[in-house]
Formats: C-alpha cells, sequence, structure tokens
C-alpha cells in the first residue's frame, strides 16, 4: 500500500527530531562526564589545600599560588558545565514531549490509511459537477 503525503513528511520529521535528540543527548552526556570530572578535581584541591594548611610540610609560595589557580579554573568550569547541563536537559526534555506527541499523530495518520474507505469512481463525480 502506498504511504500517503502527510505520513511520509511524519515519518521524516519524527526522523529528524530523533537525530536532534540524539546529538543533543550525547552533547549533554558529555557536558555531565566533564562536570563530574571537574568535581572530582576540585575536591582533590581542596584536600591538598586543607593538608598543606594543617601540616607543617615546607611548601613553596609559588606551588601554593599554583595550587590556588588550579583551584579557580575549576571552579570556573563547573559553573560553565553546571550552566550548560541544566538547559541541555529542558530542552531534551521539551524536545521528547514533541516527539511523543508527533508520534501518536503518525500512528493516528498510518492506522487511518489502512481503513476503509468509501470508493469513490470518476463517473460518480462527473455527474454531480
Amino acid at each position: 500500500m502506498r504511504e500517503t503525503k502527510e505520513v511520509k513528511e511524519l515519518r521524516s520529521k519524527i526522523l529528524g527530531m530523533e537525530l536532534e535528540m540524539n546529538l543533543l543527548s550525547k552533547d549533554l552526556e558529555r557536558f555531565k562526564n566533564d562536570l563530574l570530572y571537574n568535581q572530582k578535581m576540585r575536591d582533590l584541591i581542596e584536600e591538598n589545600l586543607n593538608f598543606l594548611r594543617t601540616s607543617s610540610a615546607a611548601v613553596s609560595l609559588s606551588e601554593y599560588k599554583k595550587i590556588k589557580q588550579q583551584q579557580k579554573l575549576v571552579n570556573q568550569r563547573i559553573k560553565y558545565y553546571k550552566a550548560k547541563v541544566l538547559p541541555l536537559e529542558q530542552v531534551l526534555g521539551i524536545k521528547e514531549v514533541n516527539r511523543e506527541q508527533e508520534m501518536k499523530r503518525f500512528e493516528e495518520m498510518y492506522r487511518l490509511q489502512f481503513t476503509n474507505n468509501i470508493l469513490e469512481f470518476p463517473y460518480e463525480r462527473r455527474k454531480e459537477a
């Protein structure tokens, strides 16, 4: 059976939505992984700083400043990734809802193709005109 034009358009639209969602989910996953990595780095840096503050070990001032700079850099990265993750999650959620709605429309239109249609013959249309 031939598909109607609307079913073909819906099929391609849903495919496009799924491809876009796939890309967004991969970006989101990467941002979450980077955020997790930076949070672990922050914890390690804070442990190191705490150790340096509480111990009586001799530490050069330049090394201490480097560690503080790393801490600032990691904190900036964490803010950056948190700012990226939340909007991506929201966009992905919205797109998922839209895809579900389009899938329902597609299923309805696809089923309508197989319902028994009343046959209309060309000569009957000419009589009415």
